[in-house]
């Protein structure tokens, strides 16, 4: 399961009618706080709101993983219409409509990429992916909400529009609709066009907190109430066929209450829900985000209970004959760990300071330059997929690219004494004979054990590393490794290596531009394996076709550290692979004494 999916996850699950009410409002809150948001921004542009999605946070960019698509776009937007979130959906869908045909190079034009995707910018003219896939559904199926299903012989009509919105039309050849809404009524004239003759199932969110009544042709009609709706309440109107139908529902009472819904808060801390005209009757909490404390007809005390992260929970009010479930948003700030402790690397350490460089040449089990010189054959999918190539790195686009590692530089500056010296005076021990090998690999290929250990003993309070392997985006946002340090007593240490924040590929640097592009953590110094160079501020980049922009010639190692507690006995060092298609590399170990 990936800690971070990209966009298509969410709207294919709710394309596909998996999702319940309250998982599809979670996936799309996944969407609002997890995947990247970026302004559109114009000269006399009126609308200072609008924002396009990226399909992911992946990194490092290859092609079709992390874009600006204008087809995902709207296929997003069909999502959130799907989910009963009528505002966040048609924001998207003009964003998504104003980005391409007003401001985009060709007026008018249904761009496959917008200008606003930082690799490739925008392409294409009248793509076919955003025209009649999503386009014409999100139109009609999202925002006029058509869903007519010949073999139940049901068509069923769920509006999307936004709460302000006076009136709407829409003429399509199999139906015409037309809504309006003036003072307490609301309007709907639909005229039915299909061969099969279908029954009509109107739904639609209720602005007001009781009906005085709904006719149909003049006629008095009932309606029921969806106790499972999110968001607002929500009624259903059913009707045998008729080619046309006049509704008028005529709403009755106030208007129903938006109380606040968004906290911010850590774990353990006491906040309180309110409302002033609606009861609440229920608490669902699938995330497990809250301790209830106290609960009444209108206040509910709770404690948060989550550890970090957006979370949601619900609580279902009911005022007068309107009930509905309302989302409670929690932005859970994580306490301050130890991650804060780790090197600084833009400080030196003394010149006094006492290292210990830990042999590893008995644990080398190949050389660094023959990371894509190896057939990487199992364990693979045995059902048809896009796979990795064989050599270890590439795209479905440019399956043969192969990049050299050449670690001359590195080697050259090794010199007799096999030690090179970081700018932050960190001595790192490494062969310099291009004969011996000079690395210690890990991964789940068969090619390498999955885990090597090494014998530690003594005391330290600091570890550092000198580590290289690859990566890729299908491996972006969680865990592709770990080093553990235990202590005597059974303790141990542990350093993730994650991409973006800590593990970077071999042949390249992540690209940062803050919005789709992140690494949410500071680049650490990286070893240009051509030239023994060590820099965290390296340029001099050359392009992989088809692959990067931001290739390192030669490729680069990556210098990590963790902290160590100083009052304890050392034991092990243990190197594990973690993430599929991914191979770790372990080439110094230095500790500070």
């Amino acid at each position: 399961m990936h800690d971070n999916p990209g966009l298509w996850t969410i709207y294919h699950s709710l394309d596909e009618g998996i999702a319940n009410a309250f998982q599809a409002y979670q996936s799309l809150r996944y969407v609002d706080t997890e995947i990247p948001h970026i302004p559109v921004k114009a000269e006399g542009l009126p609308y200072t709101d609008l924002e396009l999605v990226s399909t992911s946070n992946w990194q490092p960019y290859t092609w079709s993983v992390n874009n600006v698509a204008l087809a995902e776009n709207l296929h997003a937007s069909l999502a959130y219409w799907q989910g009963g979130r009528n505002e966040e959906a048609f924001k998207l869908w003009k964003s998504a409509l104003i980005e391409s045909m007003y401001l985009g190079a060709s007026p008018g034009g249904f761009q496959q990429l917008s200008a606003y995707d930082a690799i490739r910018g925008e392409l294409y003219r009248d793509f076919a992916d955003p025209i009649g896939m999503v386009l014409a559904r999100s139109l009609v199926e999202g925002l006029f909400g058509i869903h007519p299903n010949a073999i139940k012989n049901m068509l069923t009509i769920t509006p999307g529009f936004p709460k302000d919105w006076k009136e709407a039309s829409l003429e399509v050849p199999d139906l015409s609709i037309a809504f309006a809404e003036e003072e307490n009524v609301s309007k709907y004239h639909i005229v039915s066009k299909f061969k099969h003759e279908m029954t009509l199932q109107l739904c639609i969110n209720a602005p007001y907190e009781a009906i005085n009544s709904i006719t149909i042709n003049n006629e008095n009609v009932s309606w029921k109430l969806n106790e499972s709706a999110i968001g607002s309440p929500k009624i259903s109107i059913e009707s045998p066929y008729q080619e046309t139908y006049n509704i008028e529902i005529n709403w009755k009472g106030e208007t129903l209450e938006t109380p606040t819904f968004e906290f911010v808060g850590a774990y353990g801390k006491p906040l309180q829900f309110k409302t002033s005209k609606a009861d609440i009757v229920k608490i669902y909490d699938p995330q497990g985000s809250i301790l209830e404390i106290n609960r009444t007809n209108q206040q509910l005390d709770f404690k948060v209970n989550a550890k970090k992260g957006h979370k949601t929970f619900f609580v279902q009010l009911k005022q007068n004959n309107m009930l509905w479930w309302q989302p409670i948003h929690l932005n859970v700030s994580p306490k301050a760990d130890k991650n804060s402790n780790f090197q600084n690397w833009n400080h030196k350490l003394p010149t006094s300071t006492k290292f210990e460089m830990i042999p590893l040449e008995s644990i080398f089990n190949s050389k660094i330059t023959d990371i894509f010189e190896q057939q990487y054959l199992t364990p693979r999918p045995t059902s048809p997929t896009l796979q990795l190539p064989t050599q270890g790195i590439g795209n479905w686009c440019y399956p043969y690219i192969k990049p050299i590692i050449d670690d001359s530089g590195l080697r050259a500056k090794a010199g007799e004494n096999n030690m090179i010296i970081s700018p932050q005076n960190i001595p790192f021990q490494t062969p310099s004979k291009i004969s011996k090998n000079n690395i210690a690999f890990v991964s789940q290929w068969d090619n390498f054990p999955k885990s090597i250990e090494i014998p530690l003993s003594g005391k330290a309070s600091h570890a550092y590393f000198m580590m290289a392997g690859t990566t890729n985006p299908m491996q972006s946002r969680f865990t592709n490794g770990i080093i553990e340090i235990s202590y005597t007593d059974g303790t141990v240490e542990t350093l993730e290596l994650k991409n973006p924040e800590n593990w970077l590929p071999i042949e390249q640097d992540y690209f940062v531009n803050g919005l789709a592009f992140t690494t949410d953590a500071p680049k650490p110094p990286r070893v240009y394996l051509k030239t023994g160079e060590i820099s965290r501020t390296f340029k001099n980049f050359k392009a992989i076709k088809g692959f990067s922009d931001y290739g390192i010639e030669g490729g680069a190692a990556t210098l990590l550290d963790l902290p160590l507690d100083q009052n304890k006995t050392l034991n092990s060092l243990k190197l594990k692979a973690i993430s599929n298609e991914v191979i770790i590399g372990l080439m110094s170990v230095t500790l500070v004494k």
